[in-house]
Parts: C-alpha cells; sequence; structure tokens
C-alpha cells in the first residue's frame, strides 16, 4: 500500500518550486554553450571558406561538421559511468572542461587538422553535459515539474543555435568560438553553486546529505525536514534499495530475458535512432549552405536566421503542453509534421525549375524557407527535446548510466552517419530523393513511437519504473507457464 501524499497550499508549493527553476537555470548556460557548438557549422563553415586561410574539399566540410558526432560517440560510455560513479552534477561540472578545450582550438585554428580535434571535444563537452543533464534534471524536479523544465532546458540550447546563428552571420567563426571558450567558464563555474541529486546520495548511502540536498532543492530549513521532505527521501530510498539488488541480480541473460529492463532499453534507443533519421541534425548543420543550393532570393543567413527563431518558438508551446497532452501524442504529431514538411520540400527540388518558370524565382524562394521553418519547428518542438525526457524517465535506475550511455551512443553514431553522407547522398540519389527518405522514415517514426512507447505524464519516476517491474513480472510468468 502506497504512503499517503502529502499536499502544500499554493504559496508554499511555489515557494519550493524556486529552487528547482535556480538549479534548472544554471543548467540552462550549458545549454546555451551546447546550442552555440551544435548552430557552428551553419555560420562557420561558410566562414572558413570565405577566409581563404584554408583550401578545402567538400569532405573535408562534412567532417568538420560531423566529427563532433564522434566526441558525442566517444563521450556516451564514459558519461554513463561517471555519471554512476560519480555523481550527475559533478560530471555535468566536467563537461565545463572539453567544452573550454575544444572552443579555445577552434578560436585559435592554425591547420586544418585542429578543426577536427576542436570539434571532436567539443561534441565530447556536449556529450557530457546533455546525458548527465537531462538525468540530473529528471531526478531533482517534482512530477509536476520534470517534463517542463526538461523543455526549458532545451529551449536554452536552441537560444545557442539562435545565438550562433545570428552572431555567427556578422563575425568571424573564430571569434564566435572564442565566446563559446567564455560561456564554458561560466558554465563550469555556476555549476558549483548546485546540490548533488539526492538518489544518487542516497544510492550511495548517503542520507543525510541526500536530505540537505532535497530540501535545498525543496526549499526546506535542513536542520528541520518537513514531513513531505521525510517521505520522498523514504520514497527514494525504497526506489534505490530495489534497484541496487535488481543491479547485484543482474547478469548479462538476465538483461536480455527481463523486459523490464530491456524493453525500455530498446524504446530508448528506437527513439535515439529515430530523431536523427528524420535529418533534424543533418539539416540544423547544413542550414546556410542548403539556403545556398535553392537559389532563394534571400541572404542565406537571414533565412538561417529564421529556421533559428523556428526552432525555439516551438518550445515555448511544448513547455505548456509536455505535462497536460503527454510527451507520446506530441512525437507522434511533430513526427507526421516532420514527414509532411519533407515530402513537401522534396517536391519542391524535384519540380523546382517548373515552379520557377510559372512564378518568378522571388516568390518561389519563398516555397522553401516556409517548408523549413515548418520542419524545423516541428524537429524542435518534438524529437529534438522530448526524446531525452522519455529516455530519462523510462530508464531504470539501476541501469540508467549504462543503457543511457548506450542509448546515446546509438544515436550519436547514427547522426554522424547521416551528416557525414548527407551530401554523398545528395550527389547520389539526388536532393530530392534525400527528402522524400527521410518523410518517409520520419513517418515510420510516429507508426512505431505508437505501438511501443508508454506515456509517462503525471507519473513519479518510481510509479514509471514499477510499472516497467510488473509488466517485466507477469511476461516472466507466462513465460514460466508456458514452460511447465
Amino acid at each position: 500500500m502506497a504512503p499517503p501524499s502529502l499536499t502544500l497550499k499554493p504559496e508554499e508549493a511555489t515557494k519550493s518550486h524556486n529552487p528547482q527553476y535556480l538549479a534548472c537555470g544554471l543548467l540552462c548556460i550549458g545549454g546555451f554553450l551546447g546550442g552555440t557548438i551544435t548552430g557552428w557549422s551553419s555560420p562557420g563553415l561558410p566562414s572558413i571558406q570565405a577566409s581563404g586561410h584554408f583550401s578545402l574539399l567538400p569532405s573535408d566540410l562534412s567532417w568538420i561538421a560531423s566529427i563532433v558526432h564522434l566526441g558525442l560517440l566517444a563521450s556516451a560510455p564514459t558519461a554513463g559511468y561517471m555519471i554512476r560513479k560519480f555523481g550527475r552534477r559533478n560530471t555535468v561540472l566536467f563537461s565545463a572542461i572539453p567544452f573550454l578545450i575544444g572552443s579555445t582550438v577552434l578560436a585559435f585554428p592554425l591547420q586544418v587538422w585542429m578543426f577536427y580535434v576542436g570539434r571532436f571535444f567539443d561534441g565530447l563537452g556536449l556529450g557530457f553535459s546533455i546525458i548527465a543533464g537531462s538525468v540530473y534534471l529528471s531526478e531533482i524536479s517534482e512530477p509536476s515539474l520534470r517534463g517542463s523544465l526538461s523543455v526549458v532546458w532545451f529551449v536554452s540550447i536552441r537560444l545557442g543555435v539562435l545565438f550562433s546563428y545570428s552572431v555567427g552571420s556578422l563575425i568571424s567563426h573564430e571569434k564566435l568560438s572564442t565566446i563559446s571558450a567564455l560561456l564554458s567558464v561560466i558554465f563550469g563555474v555556476s555549476i558549483l553553486f548546485l546540490p548533488e541529486s539526492p538518489r544518487w546520495l542516497m544510492a550511495k548511502w548517503r542520507r543525510q546529505q541526500a536530505i540537505d540536498a532535497l530540501c535545498w532543492l525543496r526549499a526546506c530549513d535542513a536542520s528541520k525536514p518537513s514531513p513531505k521532505i521525510l517521505l520522498e527521501i523514504n520514497e527514494i530510498q525504497d526506489a534505490v534499495t530495489r534497484a541496487e539488488n535488481d543491479r547485484n541480480k543482474l547478469t548479462i541473460a538476465s538483461f536480455f530475458r527481463n523486459s523490464s529492463i530491456l524493453k525500455p532499453t530498446l524504446i530508448a534507443n528506437a527513439l535515439m535512432f529515430f530523431k536523427e533519421s528524420c535529418g533534424g541534425m543533418v539539416l540544423s548543420y547544413f542550414t546556410v549552405n542548403i539556403f545556398e543550393e535553392t537559389g532563394s532570393a534571400f541572404d542565406s543567413h537571414i533565412s538561417g536566421i529564421a529556421v533559428g527563431v523556428a526552432q525555439l518558438l516551438p518550445l515555448f508551446v511544448t513547455t505548456y503542453y509536455v505535462d497536460r497532452v503527454g510527451r507520446r501524442a506530441l512525437l507522434i504529431l511533430t513526427y507526421l509534421i516532420l514527414s509532411l514538411s519533407l515530402v513537401f520540400i522534396g517536391l519542391f527540388y524535384q519540380f523546382r525549375n517548373e515552379i520557377e518558370y510559372k512564378i518568378s524565382s522571388y516568390q518561389a524562394g519563398w516555397i522553401p524557407l516556409i517548408l523549413f521553418l515548418i520542419y524545423h519547428a516541428a524537429y524542435s518542438g518534438g524529437p529534438f527535446v522530448l526524446t531525452w525526457t522519455v529516455s530519462s524517465e523510462i530508464i531504470p535506475s539501476n541501469v540508467i548510466g549504462f543503457v543511457s550511455g548506450m542509448a546515446s551512443a546509438f544515436g550519436w553514431m547514427s547522426s554522424f552517419a547521416f551528416t557525414r553522407y548527407y551530401q554523398d547522398t545528395n550527389d547520389g540519389l539526388g536532393v530530392a530523393t534525400t527528402f522524400f527518405l527521410y518523410a518517409i522514415l520520419s513517418f515510420l517514426s510516429a507508426v512505431c513511437i505508437h505501438i511501443i512507447v508508454p506515456d509517462t505524464v503525471g507519473k513519479s519516476l518510481e510509479d514509471i519504473h514499477q510499472q516497467h517491474n510488473q509488466e517485466g513480472c507477469k511476461k516472466e510468468n507466462e513465460i514460466t507457464r508456458e514452460m511447465v
């Protein structure tokens, strides 16, 4: 029988939320920094070409854009280990170091290989901050705030992307990287003021530290913890005790037999692949180049800034609806919008000459701009943010370090492949066919999400994981009966 819940008066609830808002705000500095890294390629690659300091082939530009994913890939297993061994907050803090190294190298490039090194280290920092940050936010947030705070964090990432698109159109790639280096220092200092995750502290049997951290996060006097704090601590203690027992029993064979672990693992990996297969990161990296190829009358950098705004605004809508209609419904809707917009983008490229023959090139230039704005708005408000939110919620706490690292690695490996071979696919199959393929993959993603992804809105992490355990036990009992 579950213990009775304790409710707070509205003014008390608001006060208890403020430290969580502050923690999210400090993490958002890292999100903004990650956004500047993500958006760097769009203005950065044309800036490198325009400087005339380096002789670069199209394949070199693809490597500079995509190698960040190798850094992300390399960070995944290490980040999974670190969040379990050293803590969520400490791993977020550590991410500032590769951010600083990568941005500094990019700020003073002397040879082409330095672009590769700088982008690789930026990928390392981005991977550590995303994996540890999403787990940290999910564990420190109350159920009523968890979805919204996760989205706010990704709002900061999109703000960083918009910053790179807009400021990067006015300054050189070196100066843009210098700003990122300064931000990495500010980010590292800000994280020092945050407490460690109470859930991780309880997993390390540091009960008093966990109480102190939770009191900080809930604006409660640590010397006199409220009944609500003690109730939440006891729930966390029960959850981590069960997780520890499950971890001790866990073997490679049981990992694949236990559906309460295997199912969330497969869902998390599938979501990561879906996020990349619709081409979201690819089109973000090559935004300026794509608009230059359309022959649009609009300045490609201005079009890129418009895309940055389109990526940002839908997140405010997602913030409002994510804890109301649920993650699953929003994911399905946005993937369907992605599929439709990609179909029309492909049709524009397929019949571009006929369109420009019937109407002026200026009027035709509006078509790809509007379609790309719709595409990026849907991607940003759906897969870009909700993939991480759902994954951090459904993965059981006893394997979250390993599984989150594995899922992230799979997603970033997919992203690297899509980014690295985007130009090759265009050259081999044609631009229109490339977008048609992305459209098909987006539609299939929506169908798969409808079938396999559960909704987590309004549920505590304990409720979500307990539901998986019950389903796993039911499945194992059915298998046992069939064997008998």
